[in-house]
């Protein structure tokens, strides 16, 4: 939350009760200020609801935290439901913005612009957990959380994507080779603030990487036809040609295969770290004693819960059950042509926001998830907006 606004929290509230002392108990004005989000939010249900204006709470004391935050259309009403400041205070959104003469900058959540002087993003742009990341057409770049460095780095090929791990602290350039029978992953680990650690490995095409840490990879990939989803020990990077010592090349302990058709379905294979597979997988249930030991066993004892956790993540997205929920339909109302206009997504890793618009869309469809229930709104993005910064710290 910005200076200013707290500011206005601890002082204004008693001036506008014509008290005559300021906040000097700070657990007093923390909830002060955070009962203020609450009611930002309840105004925002109240319009998405009813199309009407501000949510008017019968109190002794009403002060309305919004005055003067929002835009208007001449007339003194508001224009859009949801103001930049309240997302920024919120949901601790940022953007990047562009301006005229088409210089990009990121907007963090205290208001700050950080200039990132890169080319035309082709995707999403990221706030990891040292650095924002940007990919272009041919270049990835990065930029210091504070703004002080600037790097790129460039694409070996048009053809390479990018991908971010779940906990934001490594990113992956994944290129294909140019039959589509395999493919190259260059990782890089943005978590050690002075430099970056940069390894690489080549996996057959079948393998997909969904997540990985220091010691462990998790790929999807089908095991169903060979496995008929039965526990066993199976031979896979003999039999299928997998290219899993190039994972263990690349220092890591354990690959984790994730079965496309039935995800509670894993394979784990003990690597060494020093370029030799596993002489063997295990398979079976991932909930399954023998599994959860194996994957404890290659991971390593310090590595075992967090090698766990993401193994876990990547069969949670994937479950039938979980993918039917999240595409459950959120009524929008009032604002179901703004939805059906939209060409792009942006996603919240977190699970506390979506947004749909087009960019240079003076608005933008904002669905807040940060409470009980959905929330959809209207958002008005600062000028210059492109796009919500997709963040993973």
């Amino acid at each position: 939350m910005s200076g200013d606004i707290e500011a206005l929290l601890r002082s204004g509230l008693a001036e506008r009760a014509d008290a005559a002392p300021v906040f000097d108990d700070p657990g007093l004005a923390d909830l002060a200020i955070a009962g203020a989000g609450r009611i930002r939010r309840r105004r925002r249900a109240a319009a998405a609801a009813s199309g009407a204006g501000l949510l008017v709470l019968g109190a002794a004391v009403v002060w309305n935290p919004l005055v003067g935050l929002h835009g208007d259309d001449g007339d003194g009403t508001i224009a859009a439901d949801t103001s930049t400041i309240e997302v920024q205070n919120e949901l601790g959104m940022e953007f990047l913005v562009q301006d005229e003469d088409g210089r990009y900058s990121v907007l963090n959540e205290d208001g700050e612009s950080l200039a990132f002087d890169a080319a035309e993003p082709t995707g999403y742009v990221y706030r990891l957990t040292t650095q924002y990341m940007l990919e272009s057409e041919s270049d990835v770049w990065t930029l210091d959380l504070d703004g002080d460095r600037l790097a790129s780095e460039e694409k070996p090929s048009l053809e390479t994507t990018t991908k971010v791990n779940s906990t934001g602290d490594r990113y992956a350039m994944v290129t294909p080779n140019a039959e589509y029978t395999e493919e190259e992953y260059s990782l890089v680990d943005v978590s050690l603030h002075e430099e970056t650690e940069t390894v690489a490995f080549t996996t057959s095409f079948a393998l997909t990487l969904e997540d990985w840490n220091e010691t462990t990879a998790v790929f999807m990939t089908d095991l169903h036809s060979a496995t008929a989803g039965e526990a066993q020990a199976m031979w896979f990077n003999d039999e299928r040609n997998f290219g899993l010592e190039t994972v263990s090349d690349a220092g890591l302990q354990a690959a984790v295969l994730v079965d496309q058709t039935d995800p509670s379905y894993v394979c784990v294979s003990d690597l060494d770290g020093a370029g030799a597979a596993s002489g063997q997988e295990q398979c079976g249930p991932l909930d399954s004693d023998v599994i959860q030991e194996s994957l404890a066993a290659a991971a390593g004892e310090e590595a075992a819960e967090d090698s766990a956790a993401i193994t876990e993540r990547v069969v949670a997205m994937y479950q039938v059950d979980a993918m039917a929920e999240a595409e459950i339909e959120v009524d929008m109302g009032e604002y179901q042509d703004l939805f059906e206009d939209a060409t792009e997504n942006w996603t919240d890793p977190a699970g506390l926001w979506e947004v749909w618009a087009n960019r240079g869309d003076e608005t933008w469809l904002l669905i807040d998830k940060s409470g009980d229930e959905p929330v959809v709104s209207e958002l008005e993005p600062p000028d210059g907006a492109v796009m919500p910064i997709v963040s993973y710290t």
